[in-house]
């Protein structure tokens, strides 16, 4: 009637079948799991200087403002973590608008976290990874400003979502004077 080879096409067909249902299934259905993660950010200190920063290749004018942060994360990310979570992405962006720009947002601070151990974060005194800079070059008239803890889960199976976690308002002070003949 059927020869091996049309019974094992068949059974893998179908199998292949049950799998990718299983796969879709799985995908749709992680972004839906309860977690309820801590978290908080305090700001201690925000110091903004001008001229150019330690970065060689920054050709930027020296007149041009950046701040410097320092704050505080205390974070446990632990029921973050479940069967289909590969890592979490968690970075600290800062949000504001400035006349030439509605809205500018540029990460300050980032880490990969790939297990639960690593998942409890408590860092003090901490200051920014990436410099925060404005594309006009100075801080003036800048409104709204903003800090937030983003977390990213990275699925082993599926599409990656953003959860932006907590927003404290952030003020950029007008530059610091730096001493001359340096």
């Amino acid at each position: 009637m059927y020869n091996l080879f049309q019974r094992l096409g068949s059974i893998t067909s179908l199998a292949m079948s049950m799998f990718m249902a299983l796969l879709i299934l799985i995908s749709a259905t992680t972004p839906f799991i309860p977690s309820n993660p801590t978290h908080e950010v305090t700001l201690h200190d925000v110091k903004t200087t001008t001229g150019r920063m330690v970065d060689p290749a920054d050709r930027t004018s020296r007149s041009a403002e950046y701040a410097r942060l320092t704050f505080d994360l205390d974070a446990d990310l632990t029921s973050m973590f479940n069967w289909n979570t590969k890592l979490l992405f968690a970075y600290i962006t800062a949000d504001f608008e400035s006349p030439g720009f509605d809205t500018n947002r540029i990460v300050v601070w980032d880490r990969i976290i790939r297990n639960t151990r690593q998942a409890k974060l408590r860092l003090r005194k901490n200051h920014n990874k990436y410099f925060l800079r404005n594309y006009a070059k100075t801080f003036e008239n800048v409104r709204n400003a903003n800090l937030t803890l983003h977390i990213n889960p990275v699925p082993y199976l599926g599409i990656m979502y953003d959860k932006s976690m907590t927003t404290i308002p952030l003020d950029i002070p007008r530059p610091e004077k730096r001493a001359s003949g340096a």
